[in-house]
């Protein structure tokens, strides 16, 4: 029986003109309407849902470990919840310039690293969408990152910085505010030692003690220097029968009035075995004394001045140096304010490369765990940003670079990498 061979023809319907296209690339010549309807909105806004969650729940944890941790420290120091509650407020968005570029690398890793452990990926380059629009909404979460850090380090984390070392005001509202009880301690200014009151009434204080260190031995030791030793230890006690509390008319300071002082001084003995050994020398102040307690305010440094006022004093020491009077010392001020304006920078852009490193690494190679490229990428990071800042910093500082060619090596650095994971996945 001879064998007859068919061949079948598929002929396109009447009412087509073309073939179907790809629904998410290859759009040859057509019109620019139709791609824009074409590109895959979907795909993006379910990424960046899928980041965005974890984004917020890592800044989140971040913060309240943070605000946790100062809060704990403030208090143990002698300061009440009730008089710095406010100020913690604002202390919650303090970590947000190194902890957004990191909750946005793990958000993106996480999104991405789950897609490829089950095959989305895959999918969704076999239905014709290339890399680069599932690049898109990284690159939007990481623009809005970037400018949120930049306003972020440029005004508010300077002002936070500035409250947080100037608590000054915090300490003298305690001690107007005292109420009534018993066992009180309190901080007092600039690390100068701590007051304990055993029963205190408004501002009248009774069994008040005093740890006073070097720098609040110098406010009460002219009025009785000749009832003390020549040389006095690092830290001496003063005990009083009773006291008063003093606030100053311009509320930059406070007197305290105290009466029955005992100053108690410890000397240590030489020559002993164990070589620790000490007694106190206890010594009786017959009249009343004041002890004034200044409460300064702290001066901003380059960390506590705003974009706008450091760009003013970068423009003031420009000019002095350009009138002629180039001084070493304004040589280095002004490197360390050019320094300090592109170390802000760095932390901005950081929201920019740090998705961008783990959305490359993510799509380089086909993780069988969605934790990988996280854990991957943040080691990654580890070793190569924050290492790189501390020397590109160091570098504005000392070296003849330009603080801006010194303070760009760690972005640099993270975008080098991503390039090369992005070769990688072309070629791949």
């Amino acid at each position: 029986m001879e064998a007859h061979s068919t061949e079948v023809t598929l002929e396109a319907e009447p009412g087509l003109a073309e073939p179907i296209t790809a629904p998410f690339s290859q759009y040859g010549r057509e019109d620019w309407r139709i791609r824009r309807r074409r590109v895959p909105w979907t795909i993006g806004k379910y990424v960046g849902m899928e980041a965005i969650r974890t984004v917020i729940l890592c800044i989140l944890l971040v913060s309240l470990l943070y605000c946790a941790m100062v809060t704990f420290q403030t208090i143990r120091s002698g300061i009440q919840f009730a008089f710095i509650w406010p100020f913690l407020i604002k202390t919650f968005a303090y970590p947000l310039f190194f902890s957004l570029p990191l909750a946005l690398l793990a958000g993106v890793t996480l999104a991405y690293g789950r897609m490829t452990a089950d095959l989305e990926v895959a999918a969704i380059r076999y239905h014709g969408a290339s890399h680069l629009q599932m690049f898109g909404p990284v690159l939007v979460l990481a623009m809005a990152c970037g400018g949120l850090g930049y306003y972020l380090n440029g005004w508010i984390i300077p002002e936070i910085h500035f409250e947080k070392n100037n608590l000054q005001q915090y300490i003298i509202r305690q001690l107007e505010s005292l109420g009534s009880g018993v066992n009180r301690t309190i901080l007092l200014p600039e690390g100068s030692g701590s007051l304990f009151v055993g029963q205190y009434n408004g501002t009248n204080l009774n069994r008040v003690q005093i740890d006073m260190h070097r720098d609040l031995q110098s406010t009460f030791v002219p009025q009785v220097r000749n009832q003390l030793p020549q040389q006095l230890p690092e830290t001496v006690t003063l005990l009083a029968v009773e006291g008063r509390i003093e606030i100053t008319p311009d509320r930059r300071g406070v007197n305290l009035h105290l009466r029955g002082v005992e100053i108690l001084v410890p000397e240590h003995i030489s020559g002993t075995k164990s070589g620790k050994d000490s007694f106190i020398q206890k010594f009786s102040i017959s009249e009343s004394i004041t002890i004034p307690l200044s409460f300064q305010s702290r001066q901003r440094k380059l960390k506590d001045l705003p974009n706008p006022g450091l760009n003013s004093q970068i423009d003031e020491i420009e000019k002095r140096i350009a009138i002629g009077s180039g001084e070493p010392e304004l040589e280095r001020e002004l490197r360390l304010a050019l320094g300090e304006r592109h170390r802000r920078n760095a932390f901005s852009l950081s929201g920019l490369t740090f998705p961008l490193l783990g959305a490359a690494l993510c799509f380089m190679a086909s993780f069988t765990s969605r934790l990988v490229p996280f854990f991957m990428s943040t080691i990654i990071v580890l070793v190569t940003f924050y290492p790189l800042l501390m020397v590109g910093t160091y570098l504005a500082r000392s070296a003849d670079i330009q603080p801006v060619l010194a303070l760009a090596i760690p972005n640099a650095a993270l975008l080098l990498v991503t390039a090369v994971f992005l070769q990688k996945v072309v070629r791949k």
